[in-house]
């Protein structure tokens, strides 16, 4: 069976340093909350809330967390991004110097789409997240990456443009053709799902149901649901589980406690749920997730000093 073009969607929080790693796949890093330094082999960054880096595979970087960020990082197969963005950059001179991936040499390149651009992607990278879990034929999962990823790139784009563009042109009523002359959404419904988002990140270790998140936001358990679907890319509930896994994960990564009280602080009374989420998301078990260290970048002068 022909392999299925990777595109790897994780949610992160970090409070402490990163080594430096290395992935095979392209690496792009969106900070949505918080801001953190990335050391690469070229330079050094400081990604504030907003901001993007990506980096080709097998380069290294590590990351230095201003108290606390919270990210989404892409891992993607570098050859299918370059293919994909040649497609959607056709005229080169368009482009900003060294962005086209015909001069891109894998190097990291940083990027401001903004914080309001970047929320609209979430709900594309919550669906990203879910692909390695979902039964697909091969040509189905395929289709669906390239989907989403060109639904990525229809937001993104003017930030790879040269010179002042702006993805809003605001044509004059003149040249506008609609037959719709007025606001058709019902705008009060939106704050009652960001309240949602906002007590099931801040509020995760208590045991939410859809009855008591609806009742908390005043709306209808079936009204919720389709409302905090179409924002987020997922229902409440499975919400929540992406957010206590993020923090888990977090728990796991950068602290000894044990699995069963990591669990618990998230909001799970069971260890084993917490564990079998950890395994659809890394393949591995929590316990074996901490022995095993991530391939990393070693100096040539370490590798000299260590040989024997």
């Amino acid at each position: 069976m022909a392999p299925v073009v990777r595109l790897i969607a994780v949610e992160s929080t970090r409070t402490l340093p990163t080594n430096r790693v290395v992935f095979d796949d392209a690496r792009i890093i969106h900070v949505m909350e918080g801001a953190t330094e990335v050391e690469t082999a070229d330079t050094r960054f400081l990604l504030e809330a907003g901001a993007s880096l990506a980096i080709g595979g097998g380069r290294w970087c590590s990351m230095r967390p201003r108290l606390r960020a919270r990210m989404w990082d892409i891992y993607i197969d570098e050859s299918f991004l370059r293919a994909q963005l040649a497609l959607l950059l056709p005229d080169r001179t368009r482009v900003q110097r060294g962005f086209h991936p015909h001069e891109w040499n894998g190097g990291p390149l940083s990027l401001s789409p903004g914080v309001a651009r970047l929320q609209r992607l979430e709900p594309l990278w919550q669906q990203m997240r879910l692909l390695p879990g979902r039964a697909h034929l091969p040509e189905v999962a395929a289709a669906r990456n390239v989907e989403l990823f060109a639904r990525w790139m229809s937001i993104v784009a003017p930030t790879f443009l040269a010179g002042e563009v702006t993805d809003d042109p605001s044509p004059s009523t003149a040249q506008v053709q609609s037959a719709v002359r007025g606001r058709i959404t019902d705008t009060a419904t939106l704050g009652s799902v960001g309240r949602a988002v906002w007590l099931l990140r801040e509020r995760m270790r208590e045991p939410w149901t859809l009855t008591t998140l609806s009742d908390s936001v005043a709306l209808s358990r079936a009204h919720l649901t389709r409302l905090f679907t179409l924002r987020t890319g997922i229902s409440p509930i499975r919400f929540l589980t992406e957010v206590r896994l993020t923090e888990f994960t977090r728990l796991i990564e950068e602290t000894e406690l044990s699995i069963s009280y990591a669990a618990q602080t998230v909001g799970w009374r069971d260890p084993r749920i917490a564990s079998a989420w950890f395994v659809r998301r890394f393949g591995v078990t929590p316990s074996k997730y901490r022995l095993t260290p991530h391939p990393h970048h070693t100096t040539r002068e370490a590798r000299v000093r260590n040989t024997p």
